[in-house]
C-alpha cells in the first residue's frame, strides 16, 4: 500500500513536470497577440504588432460576423458604437489572444458638396426600382450637433421645392399626421422652401389632423445645404440642420422628404408612400 501511493505521488509529480515544461515553452516561443487601430469614420485599418505568430484570426464585434486571416486587416462598421475586436495569434500548438475595444464616432461629415465622406456610410433606405419619382435613396447620420442627409436622385431631380417632414419625439400620436405615410408619420417640424434660396422651419401645433405649422427659423440660420451635382449618372445633394431647432431629442427622429416643382406638384417621395405601411424613416442619434 505505501509503495503504491509512492507511486502514485511519483506519477503527479511527472505530469506536473511536464505541463510545467510545456507552459515554459509557450512563454519561450516569443508568441505574442497585439494590434493598434487607427478609424477614419466607419473604416477602420488595423495594425499587427504580434511577435513569433504564423497565422492570425480576427473577429470585429459587430453585427456582420465578418472574420479575417489577414494580418492587418481593413475593416468597415456601419454603426456608431464601441466594439471589442479579437485578435488570436498562433504558432505550430501554440496561441496568443489580445482584445481592444475599438470606439466608432463615425464619419466627419462635411457639407460642401465633396460626398466622399459618405462613401462608408450605409443606406437609409432605397427606393424600390418600380417606385416612380425624382427620389431614389438617401443615406443620414447624426453628429452631436447636426442631423446630415445625402439624397440620390434621378436626371429630373432639381429641388425647386422641398418639403421635410420631421417627426423630433418619436411618437406618431403627436404632430402632424400625414394621409402620405398611414403607418406612422406624426410630424411635429416641417422644412419647406428651395435650397439654398428660401425656406422656413416650422412647428406643428393642434391636433395631428391639423395642418397647422408656425415658423421657428428660416433654412438660413438652422440649414446648410449643398449644390446639387450628378455623380456616377445620379444627381445628388447634401444638406444639415441643427438638432437645437428641432427641440429636445433623444435616441431616434424620423421623417420623409417630398420634392415638388416650382408650382407645387409633387414630383418625388422618400421613402415609398401612400401604401398601407409607408411609414417615416428613423435616424438613430
Amino acid at each position: 500500500m505505501k509503495k503504491n501511493i509512492i507511486y502514485c505521488i511519483g506519477i503527479l509529480f511527472t505530469l506536473v513536470l511536464i505541463n510545467s515544461c510545456k507552459k515554459a515553452d509557450k512563454e519561450d516561443s516569443g508568441l505574442k497577440s497585439v494590434f493598434s487601430y487607427v478609424a477614419d469614420g466607419y473604416k477602420v485599418n488595423f495594425t499587427n504588432f504580434s511577435t513569433g505568430a504564423t497565422e492570425y484570426s480576427w473577429t470585429f464585434g459587430d453585427a456582420s460576423g465578418q472574420t479575417s486571416a489577414a494580418k492587418s486587416p481593413q475593416h468597415i462598421f456601419t454603426q456608431k458604437g464601441d466594439y471589442l475586436v479579437t485578435l488570436t495569434a498562433k504558432s505550430g500548438g501554440a496561441t496568443s489572444i489580445f482584445k481592444d475595444s475599438v470606439s466608432i464616432i463615425g464619419p466627419n461629415i462635411k457639407i460642401d458638396g465633396d460626398f466622399s465622406d459618405w462613401q462608408y456610410v450605409p443606406y437609409t433606405h432605397e427606393n424600390a426600382a418600380t417606385y416612380p419619382g425624382t427620389l431614389r435613396a438617401v443615406k443620414t447620420f447624426a453628429s452631436s450637433k447636426l442631423i446630415n442627409f445625402y439624397f440620390e436622385g434621378t436626371a429630373g431631380m432639381n429641388m425647386d421645392i422641398i418639403d421635410l417632414y420631421i417627426d423630433s419625439d418619436n411618437n406618431p400620436a403627436t404632430g402632424f399626421s400625414t394621409f402620405l405615410y398611414p403607418a406612422g408619420s406624426g410630424a411635429n417640424f416641417l422644412c419647406e422652401g428651395k435650397p439654398n434660396v428660401f425656406g422656413d422651419v416650422f412647428a406643428h401645433s393642434g391636433p395631428p389632423t391639423g395642418f397647422s405649422f408656425t415658423p421657428v427659423s428660416t433654412f438660413g440660420d438652422a440649414m446648410n445645404f449643398s449644390e446639387i451635382k450628378t455623380a456616377g449618372g445620379k444627381k445628388v445633394i447634401e444638406f444639415s440642420i441643427k438638432k437645437t431647432v428641432l427641440g429636445p431629442v433623444a435616441n431616434f427622429v424620423n421623417f420623409c422628404l417630398v420634392e415638388s416643382t416650382s408650382g407645387y406638384a409633387e414630383i418625388g417621395k422618400i421613402p415609398e408612400a401612400q401604401t398601407p405601411a409607408s411609414k417615416f424613416l428613423a435616424i438613430p442619434l
